[in-house]
């Protein structure tokens, strides 16, 4: 849980308040993060990482610092070798991360099989 965790602060710039268990923007916004460091497909096997972000960008699942919302891939050098990857998806909710990470996995599914 570290490397999701410092993602989620290094890009809200948010603190965790161990009294409430919230994890907060500077705007006293709540952030919430659903990660996987094994999402896996035998059909993201070579798809190379601008791929990947083109599709994040096509399907509007990339990070927004303005919203502070959205999906950030690490692990992509396994991408094309062995169609594996990494997400911290980050929401305004537990629901709304959660959310992200499904419809990573389903637009990943979708488009690799194109």
């Amino acid at each position: 849980t570290t490397h999701p965790y410092l993602i989620l602060r290094f890009l809200t710039d948010g603190v965790y308040d161990p009294d409430d268990g919230l994890y907060c923007t500077p705007t006293a916004k709540p952030c919430y993060y659903y990660a996987s460091d094994n999402l896996q497909s035998p059909h993201y096997k070579g798809l190379t990482p601008d791929d990947l972000i083109d599709i994040a960008v096509n399907n509007g699942l990339h990070f927004d610092s303005a919203s502070q919302q959205g999906v950030i891939f690490h692990l992509i050098g396994a991408l094309s070798q062995y169609g594996k990857l990494g997400t911290v998806c980050i929401g305004d909710s537990h629901e709304k991360a959660q959310q992200f990470y499904r419809d990573t996995v389903e637009v990943l599914d979708r488009e690799a099989r194109r």
